[in-house]
């Protein structure tokens, strides 16, 4: 007998095609949790940069003999902004230009989530002041002013500070420790410069910088800030004796004993909703300013330790025309020594001692004055154009008793002449600059 019969598999119940169902549905939530985690660690990163290609010319005399004009890539910078949390933040910004690849900033701020009003900042970041903080990118002059350069160079240094921004006082305070020579040059006897690691403090003594500013509302015409910063800092001493500007006055000094630097400065910018809009801006800074020397090295005689009591200032004109087109003004001064004036460059100075080098004054006592004029043009909120010329002009030298200036510099043009720049006369250092800014 052959029996024929049908095998069939046991369906599944609903309850189990059910469980498969959910065991899929959580499989994919479980995907879509990790990558909602991933897309919100990205959501706290903010990018931001610009790039400003520029061609300059320079019709400084000294420079025949070299490039006048050129096509340069002024600055390139990325910015990389992560909110960690509710009140912390990490920035870090290098520079790409080429030549010049550098960190600009790498800070971390950590902010009060009591009272809302202290943050703490530590890495390297701005100075408290108000040029320095004012961005690159937006600055209606191409660079800011020789005040500023000097004092502080490259804008940044490494130390802590701690901001206080009252939520409804229209005041906000900044004191900051630093390692304080950040981007100044220390020079051995043989030209080597000591200060070059900067991510070391090249001596003990942290400087210290206050800021303060008040917010003023004009009503319907806009508004004023009113402002103050100091500067309480020193360098170490590498020289036996510490000359003043004077050129009378010397102090013995010790290696490694404290050159105070120190000075104070007061602001204010002005902003009117008026004519289309227009601004008034200015600072003045003064106190003294300190380089250090070097000891004798063998028969090498040594350096002098020199403070220099200085004051320097800039004003701001700029107007709004239209909205796509700006037009600035600026007038800047500074005096690197206020007590000699230029009638008394190279006949006033130190004679040379038994350990140390004679020190006479010279072209880095005279006053500069840069007048500044530029325009922009707005393609759109990412694109800017900039076209600036600077006149500068130099505090004038004496003139000796046979009418030739008391301070002269010789130089050699590419064609192999010579010439001579006298600075009893105003020598022409203009530059003018053509620049394009693309934001993103």
């Amino acid at each position: 007998m052959i029996l024929g019969f049908q095998l069939s598999a046991q369906e599944p119940t609903v309850n189990e095609k059910l469980s498969v169902v959910d065991d899929k549905v959580n499989g994919i939530l479980e995907r879509l949790a990790t990558d909602e985690a991933d897309l919100s660690k990205l959501a706290k990163i903010k990018v931001s940069g610009y790039i400003q290609a520029q061609f300059q010319n320079f019709e400084s005399p000294a420079l025949l003999a070299k490039s006048q004009n050129y096509f340069s890539l002024r600055r390139v910078r990325v910015k990389f902004t992560y909110e960690a949390a509710d009140g912390i933040k990490f920035v870090l910004q290098p520079d790409f230009a080429p030549g010049n690849l550098s960190l600009k900033d790498a800070y971390a701020v950590v902010n009060d989530r009591w009272t809302k009003a202290f943050s703490l900042w530590a890495g390297k970041f701005n100075r408290p002041n108000y040029e320095v903080e004012y961005s690159s990118s937006q600055r209606e002059l191409t660079e800011r002013s020789l005040v500023i350069r000097t004092l502080y160079p490259g804008e940044r240094a490494i130390g802590a500070k701690l901001e206080y921004n009252p939520v409804n006082v229209p005041i906000h305070m900044q004191l900051a420790v630093l390692n304080g020579n950040d981007g100044l040059t220390i020079a051995s006897s043989t030209g080597t410069n000591l200060n070059a690691t900067d991510n070391i403090d090249y001596d003990n003594f942290k400087d210290v910088m206050a800021r303060v500013t008040y917010n003023l509302k004009l009503g319907n015409f806009g508004g004023l800030d009113l402002g103050a910063h100091g500067y309480f800092g020193a360098l170490k001493s590498n020289g036996l004796v510490t000359y003043s500007s004077d050129y009378t006055s010397t102090k013995t000094a010790q290696i490694g004993d404290k050159i105070g630097r120190n000075w104070l400065g007061g602001e204010f910018q002005l902003y009117a909703d008026v004519l289309g809009g227009f601004s008034v801006k200015g600072e003045y800074i003064a106190g003294k300013n300190a380089t250090t020397g070097f000891a004798p090295v063998g028969t090498t005689l040594g350096g002098a330790n020199y403070q220099n009591n200085f004051a320097g200032y800039y004003l701001y004109l700029i107007k709004n025309l239209g909205k796509k087109n700006q037009f600035a003004f600026r007038y800047d001064s500074y005096d690197p020594n206020t007590d000699i004036k230029g009638k008394d460059i190279t006949l006033k100075g130190y004679a040379a001692t038994a350990t140390t080098a004679k020190k006479m004054s010279g072209k880095g006592d005279l006053a500069t004055t840069t007048l500044g004029f530029a325009f922009h043009h707005y393609f759109d909120d990412n694109i800017r154009i900039t076209l600036c010329y600077e006149i500068v002009q130099n505090e004038k030298a004496g003139v000796n008793a046979s009418g030739v200036g008391n301070y002269t510099e010789s130089y050699t043009t590419n064609a192999g002449t010579t010439g001579t720049m006298d600075y009893s006369k105003v020598v022409n250092q203009n530059v003018l600059t053509l620049r394009l800014q693309a934001k993103f």
